[in-house]
């Protein structure tokens, strides 16, 4: 393991990682203790203090107020950044408990005026079992059933609650997937029977710059007084911080949509116009969801791309049998245009990015009923290792991938300046490094004419509002968050698809999207110039906010 952070410094690498621990700011801190402490009197408490800032910025703060060090309580579990903070910090050791938080209770502490802090963001993929039991059990005990896919940030809200007293304040940096991830719904909720008012503070450029992660800030206050709503606030900058920054003006939020996950944080960042332009297109009997017309799903998984992909030249060099390999797309550069064909996959084939996957049909295939130059390489394979890897030790034969098919179309699932979708005319098939999309047999539709629809202003702004951001600028669309994404439905000539097409692969977006508006979404569906205006500039600004904010200018597209 590397070796522990310095006091009041994040850790890095697969420490971070395992601890969730990204720490914040000082600016940020310093913010939400001033928020969240009013008297000197009050107590507070960071339950993962993590590098100690909230500590610091809270120590500071009461001693403002006239308190002292009295009042900072805080929890730690990584032994080694406990011992370094616990002994940089001017609080008695009996207030810096050393323990996973998820083992306290209320009765552990005085009842507290405050919770604050930067809870983990351990994904659910990287929290054992028995971390996890507790974590739910946690929630429960709060009248909260989190999903197994909340990450641990979610438990950490909700059992915040329980130490805090009638009045109290909850203020934490959070991932923004508490304003659109289907499992925050039920935090969101606890959040609305559990405090008056609940503030989501976003900004305009990124709190932790080097985290693939959005963030925001919750601030929540009055425990145990009637809900009022949910509000939000947009802020320019983290250095706006560093002055007093009133709550007020604040948006408030439609609080059913928001609950039922009808409506994402997302949507207020565009124009209220645009929004309700939006809803009415999505009841458009000529728009329909991207879900209707194709399934959207994950591409194969091999376990070790490095074995199972195969460039032609060394598939040839090797002399594997032609009736085992199967063309394939390796990554999303490969992609361009509406249609990916033979000869574009020769090209991309040159570049790495398409090539072989290794493709061994049949039940209880043995190796040696093999041809000979695949059982040498095979085992070969053994040799290395590979029968170890993890998703080939879980199948039988190891060597024998699954859902090794040709879809209609793929999909671009993290994509930077847009998603694309394209259709598949050289019968390759695709890893989960893209999403593959099959047309539903009612579809009415061809691939291509698909990807055609997928270029309007009304579809990349769906595609931004149902994906969502991640911190370092890339849009995630999640194979249900796809199959959500408008598709305005039209007929669609083939010399558009083929004129689309030439544009595209000679990198003219732009004009792309201006052609589909007028034809697809003017001409056929009845839209104004002005409202294919108001959609584009919307996708426009949603794009714009993820992908270019602190982002130098050599890098902007």
């Amino acid at each position: 393991m590397p070796p522990p952070p310095s006091p009041l410094t994040a850790p890095t690498g697969e420490r971070a990682k395992a601890f969730g621990a990204f720490y914040t700011g000082a600016a940020v801190a310093d913010f939400v203790v001033r928020w969240a402490l009013r008297r000197g009197s009050d107590r507070v408490l960071d339950p993962s203090f993590g590098g100690g800032v909230f500590l610091a910025a809270a120590l500071a703060r009461l001693e403002a107020l006239g308190g002292g060090a009295g009042g900072v309580y805080g929890a730690e579990l990584d032994g080694a950044v406990h011992a370094r903070v616990s002994g940089a910090l001017p609080v008695a050791p009996r207030q810096l408990l050393r323990a996973d938080f998820f083992d306290l209770s209320p009765t552990d502490l005085p009842p507290l005026d405050a919770v604050v802090g930067n809870p983990p963001f351990i994904r659910y993929q990287r929290l054992g079992r028995e971390a996890r039991k507790k974590a739910a059990l946690r929630a429960l005990e709060a009248g909260v059933a989190l999903s197994d896919l909340a990450s641990s940030w979610a438990a950490f809200v909700v059992h915040s609650a329980a130490f805090l007293r009638p009045g109290g304040r909850l203020g934490m940096v959070l991932p923004a997937e508490l304003g659109h991830a289907g499992y925050a719904r039920p935090v969101l909720a606890h959040l609305s029977r559990t405090y008056r008012r609940v503030t989501l503070l976003t900004f305009q450029e990124r709190l932790f710059p080097e985290l693939s992660q959005d963030t925001l800030l919750l601030l929540a206050e009055d425990k145990g007084a009637p809900f009022e709503g949910f509000f939000w606030r947009d802020v320019a900058r983290v250095a706006d911080l560093a002055t007093p920054l009133p709550l007020e003006p604040t948006e408030r939020l439609p609080e059913a949509p928001l609950l039922e996950g009808r409506e994402k944080l997302v949507t207020r960042f565009v124009p209220a116009a645009a929004r309700e332009l939006y809803r009415e297109l999505a009841q458009h009997p000529a728009v329909t969801r991207l879900g209707a017309l194709a399934e959207v799903g994950i591409g194969y998984v091999t376990g070790a791309n490095g074995f199972f992909h195969l460039a032609p030249e060394r598939a040839r060099a090797l002399g594997l049998p032609a009736a085992h390999l199967q063309r394939a797309v390796f990554r999303g550069a490969a992609l361009s245009g509406l249609r990916f064909g033979e000869a574009d996959w020769h090209g991309a084939a040159r570049w790495g990015h398409a090539g072989y996957v290794l493709h061994v049909t049949g039940d209880d295939v043995e190796v040696s009923d093999l041809a000979p130059a695949l059982r040498a390489y095979l085992e070969a394979g053994a040799a290395q290792g590979v029968p170890r890897a993890y998703k080939c030790r879980t199948r039988t034969p190891w060597y024998r991938v699954p859902h090794v098919s040709a879809p209609d179309a793929f999909l671009t699932y993290m994509s930077g300046a847009r998603p694309q979708l394209v259709a598949n005319a050289a019968g390759a098939a695709a890893p989960n490094t893209l999403h593959v999309v099959r047309l539903r047999p009612q579809a009415n539709v061809s691939a291509t004419a698909l990807a055609a629809l997928w270029q309007s202003s009304l579809t990349r702004l769906s595609a931004e509002l149902e994906g969502h951001a991640l911190g370092g600028g890339m849009l995630k669309l999640e194979p249900r968050e796809a199959r959500r994404v408008l598709v305005a439905t039209p007929e669609v000539s083939t010399g558009l698809t083929e004129e689309l097409d030439e544009l595209l692969w000679q990198g003219r977006t732009d004009e792309v999207q201006t052609i589909v508006d007028k034809v697809l979404l003017q001409y056929a569906l009845g839209l104004s110039a002005k409202a294919c205006t108001l959609l584009k500039h919307a996708a426009c600004t949603l794009r714009h906010r993820r992908y270019y904010r602190n982002r130098p200018p050599s890098q902007i597209e």
